[in-house]
């Protein structure tokens, strides 16, 4: 027996062998504690053999040492007597429970993959499973590779254990326990001078670990999904000679109404009183959706039919009007989009230099007016029986006729092409009192008609115009021919338009006025350093006077249609067939105007959930091999006899002549022997101190004697 227990210990040499240096007693580890080594003064004096001591010597001392040994070292808890490699204890029934669930874990990543793959397409809105899922995937990067190193780190090592008990190369075991990271992996190669087919799929293994963790964080992404449908007509104001209505039903064709005046003076004045962010937009105050003028496209097209651009528009010279066009049935909500095509007429003012200055009580003045001042001998600035006074006036002199106002609404041909009647265009005269009311700067302009067609979008933000061209339905109709040449609607329009913004005193100038020499604010006392509209530039005077014409002539269409809450367009209140629908007197039963109709599209853009299908194919392929991996690895685990000894530093305990530890043991698990052994003190040392070579072993720290420290400068076998 005593041979045999010397054998467990490994303190038998080999024969032939050098028996090695004496060992020293041993020491306690822990004084007064549960865990500790008795110190026996037998042993201080205990050696080994010499050389040239006989065999039998050699052996009995040797046994008599492993005898002490049993003796005088205790653990406590340490197997004295002998028992099987595996114990079914309430411990290990939970940590092979732990390790059934970490291994099952990869199943929640498989879910997760194909619980993205179901939100594929489906909305964002008010989706609780999406939301929660991507909350999940933000996690991924951080828990995946913790858990791929768990399964697949415990995995090799039990892949090593059954190698290591049916018998394997020293290189492959080293392989797999160095394994447990992608350097790792890498590492172990190198110092092994070998590359192999087994390191590679390693390798191959641990790249899953980061891949399937990006994999968890980008699986779910959002993506804008458009649908096209057809929306709903939209019905909007028609203008310039698209329609009869402007010339019999508008404010100024119908006459002096008192009340549907104020509505168009308050309107123009709220147009002027508007912010400048609002003159400059592409709504009006009320969104009303504004027009721009079609020379300011980025390329004016040459012949009809060809758009052009319109660019971010940041000046308010830029629009024909200040007041946007009415529209029933836009759809202005965030993700919609809602494209309409719809035709648009403006009056375009052209005014060639010179201007002329005269005095009030010029005759050549007086010899200049035309159809609204000449006749009445009366005073253009002041009229003393409305006791209004005005600073500046508005007149034409090219003679009114049926066949001017008929022709508006028809398309030319070859007999009024060749009338002459018909190929001049109106002319406006524009007369500006100066502030000492003694000189009246003359303007004699030209006015006609732009029929244009125009491509809007509106979204959530508002509604602006991305596309204008010349009007190829209406591109027959004669431009010399406006809405001003109804002598009833051009006499009240030119009377009218002076007294928008109300009478002003002797000697003062008009908002309007104000507004064409470049005030934002043409009501306000700041306007000093503007220029006089003699010094104006030209263009400037065409396009701020053009615009202010236009404003207060489309508000006169209509004066009830621009504050909002027009009706839809699907209700009963616009399909009536009365064309003398009156401005004068508010009647709910009828529509605000008689509209025309334009087609709209309408694109609605919908937050998705997107499933990227490649990372969900890596997630889902390394989570499959990760839960393949560990499956095996526990099915090994049952499989395998021998103890758990491998890739530990309790491992070097293990029949280690070095260090004075119990004897037997040898079906303790390198972790249950860590925990028995866990005071004891070790070193790394070196046997043979005061020989010329050393030998490097794993020893406890009372064999200080025996064992010594390493040196740099020595050579080691």
């Amino acid at each position: 027996m005593a041979s045999q227990r010397v054998s467990s210990n490994s303190l038998s040499q080999t024969p032939g062998r050098d028996i090695g240096p004496s060992l020293p007693s041993c020491e306690a580890l822990q004084d007064g504690n549960s865990h500790t080594y008795h110190p026996c003064d037998t042993f201080h004096s205990m050696h080994l053999p010499s050389r040239s001591n006989s065999t039998n010597n050699r052996k009995s001392q040797t046994n008599s040492w492993a005898q002490a040994i049993d003796e005088q070292l205790s653990v406590e808890g340490w197997p004295v007597e002998p028992r099987k490699l595996r114990n079914n204890t309430i411990l290990a029934l939970v940590l092979n429970l732990c390790e059934a669930l970490v291994t099952l874990a990869p199943i929640a990543f498989i879910i997760l993959a194909i619980l993205a793959a179901q939100l594929d397409g489906k909305p964002i809105d008010e989706n609780g499973l999406g939301h929660n899922i991507k909350i999940i995937t933000r996690l991924g990067p951080s828990i995946y590779p913790i858990l791929f190193a768990a399964v697949a780190g415990k995995s090799l090592k039990m892949f090593a254990r059954y190698y290591a008990e049916r018998g394997m190369k020293l290189g492959v075991l080293e392989l797999l326990l160095a394994s447990q990271t992608v350097w790792g992996t890498f590492e172990s190669q190198v110092l092994l001078r070998r590359f192999t087919v087994v390191g590679t799929h390693l390798t191959l293994l641990w790249c899953l670990s980061p891949l399937g963790g990006q994999a968890s964080l980008r699986i779910l992404e959002t993506a804008t999904e458009a649908r096209v449908e057809g929306g709903q007509p939209i019905l909007y104001l028609p203008t310039g000679g698209m329609s009869s209505y402007g010339i019999e039903n508008g404010v100024l064709a119908s006459g002096d109404a008192a009340t549907s005046l104020a509505a168009i003076n308050a309107l123009y004045s709220a147009n002027l009183l508007a912010p400048l962010s609002v003159k400059n937009s592409d709504e009006d105050t009320w969104g009303n959706l504004k027009i721009p003028w079609l020379p300011i496209s980025e390329d004016v097209p040459s012949q009809p039919g060809i758009w052009s651009t319109i660019p971010d528009l940041t000046s308010a010279d830029n629009y024909s009007s200040l007041v946007g066009l009415p529209l029933a049935g836009l759809i202005k909500k965030s993700q919609t989009l809602q494209e309409l095509t719809f035709e648009y007429a403006y009056m375009d003012l052209k005014c060639p230099l010179p201007a002329y200055n005269f005095s009030q009580k010029d005759p050549a003045l007086i010899r200049q007016l035309g159809l609204v001042w000449s006749s009445n001998n009366k005073s253009m600035f002041t009229n003393t029986a409305k006791n209004t006074i005005t600073s500046f006036f508005l007149d034409t002199h090219t003679p009114t006729s049926n066949e001017r106002v008929d022709n508006i609404l028809l398309d030319q041909n070859v007999t009024t092409n060749s009338d002459p009647s018909l190929r001049i265009p109106r002319n406006i005269l524009f007369g500006s009192l100066d502030s000492n009311s003694s000189t009246v700067l003359l303007r004699n302009c030209t006015v006609t008609l732009v029929y244009t067609e125009a491509q809007a979008q509106c979204t959530g933000d508002g509604c602006r115009v991305k596309a204008i061209r010349p009007s190829t339905k209406y591109q027959h109709r004669n431009p010399n021919l406006t809405l001003l040449e109804s002598f009833v609607l051009s006499y009240h329009f030119m009377q009218d338009f002076p007294l928008a913004t109300g009478s002003v005193h002797n000697g003062d100038t008009s908002p309007t006025e104000y507004y064409v020499r470049g005030a934002h604010i043409p009501f306000g006392t700041a306007t000093a350093g503007l220029p006089e509209l003699a010094t104006l530039p030209n263009d400037l005077f065409v396009i701020r006077t053009g615009q202010l014409m236009n404003t207060y002539l489309q508000l006169s269409l209509a004066p009830l249609a621009y504050t909002g809450d027009l009706p839809a367009p699907n209700e009963d209140i616009w399909k009536t067939s009365d064309q003398s629908i009156s401005t004068e007197v508010y009647d709910e039963t009828l529509p605000p105007f008689l509209p025309m109709s334009a087609n709209s599209t309408i694109t609605i853009s919908t937050e998705v959930y997107k499933c990227n299908y490649l990372w969900f194919s890596f997630l889902l392929l390394s989570s499959c091999i990760l839960l393949m991996l560990g499956s095996v690895g526990t099915a090994l685990s049952y499989i395998c006899h021998a103890p758990d000894m491998m890739g530990y530093v309790s491992s070097f305990t293990y029949n280690n002549p070095y260090m004075s530890v119990p004897s037997g043991g040898g079906s303790l698990g390198a972790m249950e022997r860590a925990r028995l052994l866990r005071d004891v003190k070790i070193k790394i040392g070196d046997a043979r101190v005061d020989d010329e070579v050393g030998h490097v072993v794993f020893a406890t720290l009372d064999r200080a004697e025996v064992v010594g420290d390493l040196s740099s400068e020595k050579l080691y076998r």
